[in-house]
């Protein structure tokens, strides 16, 4: 699995992590890829809020999970 399609690698979390870990990673993450002059920027934060969305949300993060293995 690349680290693009794994969203706990794009979170930079451990598959393990509770919700409040996972919502401050993504905070932080995307606060600082916003500020990121870079080219890839745009795709990052595209990306970050992707393994957001599924992951903070308990069942989407379930069915994730179960697809996973």
């Amino acid at each position: 699995m690349s680290e693009e399609s794994d969203l706990y690698a794009v979170l930079e979390v451990a598959p393990h992590a509770c919700g409040a870990v996972i919502e401050a990673a993504f905070v932080v993450l995307r606060e600082m890829t916003a500020r990121d002059p870079s080219d890839n920027a745009v795709s990052r934060l595209v990306a970050l809020n992707r393994a957001h969305a599924v992951l903070g949300d308990p069942d989407r993060r379930a069915r994730y999970d179960r697809e996973r293995h």
